[in-house]
């Protein structure tokens, strides 16, 4: 079983979504935890691999999360727009 860790990228992410897609976000979490604790992928994620070791999957059609995977660990990245999620990676890679 992988831990999830939380990067201080994504809580500062956080801070610039509204209320409503925050409570969206916890939801798909809720998703993507049990899709790493069971296995089944769950359709609505569009989770999908953007380079070498991060991932990423949707929250809505406007919100994106970038999660980075190791051995034992899931790291959350950033919670953003598309472009926002561009920019990280033309940044980070």
């Amino acid at each position: 079983m992988r831990i999830v860790k939380i990067l201080p990228s994504f809580e500062r992410s956080l801070k610039k979504l509204s209320s409503r897609d925050k409570d969206k976000l916890k939801e798909t979490l809720v998703q993507f935890n049990d899709f790493l604790v069971s296995g089944v992928f769950p359709v609505g994620l569009g989770f999908k691999k953007i380079n070498h070791d991060k991932y990423e999957f949707r929250v809505d059609i406007r919100i994106r999360v970038i999660v980075k995977i190791e051995k034992e660990y899931v790291y959350l990245v950033l919670a953003g727009s598309h472009d926002r999620v561009k920019r990280y990676l033309r940044e980070y890679r």
